[in-house]
């Protein structure tokens, strides 16, 4: 693993950032650029469980990107092995309707200064890219500007916030306590199984550009630039979105959303 973690730090040029919170926002800028939210391991019913190992040859060795419990678990990883004391955590999403499912996202917080720091690369395409103090100023991506706030709510005591046209929006809710591995499993049945779940529906895939957002699914692919531009593609067929993510993602990216088409197809006809 420490020669696949030398080979991505290197490009980052990682080593000349002397300050900590500066080099943690390079390794979250790294996992952006190489790897994509997206939820083709759901689709595809792989059910092995979330461990160093599995994550560290999915994603590390194979290019594939991953879901929040997998993209953090290899933010955690990294992390870890450049010698951050970082912890796992999880939260509760909010939605427009209402809360999500219980505690299904996963994250990194890291105390440092006696100051509480979320570091998050697994929220889609909604990525802070760089370490959120608690209290402390908002900061700025490509995909807006995000702040991490001490509030009161059922589902945790800390919140991550967007800001929109109509203010500051909640993202999602925690306490900051630690967790472990098994609690990535426990998320990843849920997602995998759960009618409430998101994920098992349509395929998904979005990342992070340098000056906007980028997702993919089955009926289009949409840009959102940093000045509000939004660009859409509308597929008519599934070869079109198949060509589409061949030329915007890894090669093992589309060979795993290739199948699931194939797999989607031999469903149809045997329906």
């Amino acid at each position: 693993m420490r020669n696949e973690i030398d080979k991505l730090v290197k490009e980052k040029d990682y080593f000349s950032a002397e300050d900590d919170l500066r080099r943690i926002k390079m390794v979250q800028e790294l996992l952006a650029e190489r790897f994509p939210f997206e939820n083709l391991d759901v689709l595809l019913k792989v059910e092995d469980p979330i461990t160093p190992k599995f994550i560290v040859e999915k994603m590390l060795l194979k290019g594939r990107g991953g879901l929040c419990y997998e993209l953090n678990a290899l933010q955690h990883l990294l992390l870890k092995e450049l010698g951050f004391d970082v912890y796992l955590a999880t939260a509760t999403v909010s939605t427009e309707t209402g809360w999500a499912t219980d505690r299904t996202h996963v994250m990194n917080l890291l105390w440092k200064e006696e100051k509480l720091y979320l570091i998050d690369s697994g929220f889609g395409s909604n990525l802070p890219l760089q370490p959120v103090e608690l209290d402390g100023p908002p900061v700025h991506s490509p995909a807006g500007n995000f702040r991490l706030q001490t509030c009161e709510t059922e589902k945790g005591s800390i919140v991550l916030q967007s800001e929109n046209d109509k203010g500051w929006n909640t993202r999602y809710a925690f306490f900051p306590e630690k967790v472990g591995w098994e609690d990535l499993n426990r998320i990843k049945t849920e997602i995998h199984n759960s009618p409430k779940s998101s994920f098992n529906r349509e395929l998904l895939i979005a990342r992070m550009l340098p000056e906007a957002t980028l997702s993919v699914n089955e009926e289009r692919l949409q840009l959102k630039g940093i000045e509000g531009e939004d660009q859409r593609i509308m597929f008519t067929t599934d070869d079109e979105m198949l060509r589409c993510i061949k030329i915007r993602f890894s090669e093992s990216i589309y060979q795993a959303a290739a199948h699931y088409v194939r797999m989607k197809k031999k469903g149809r006809e045997n329906a």
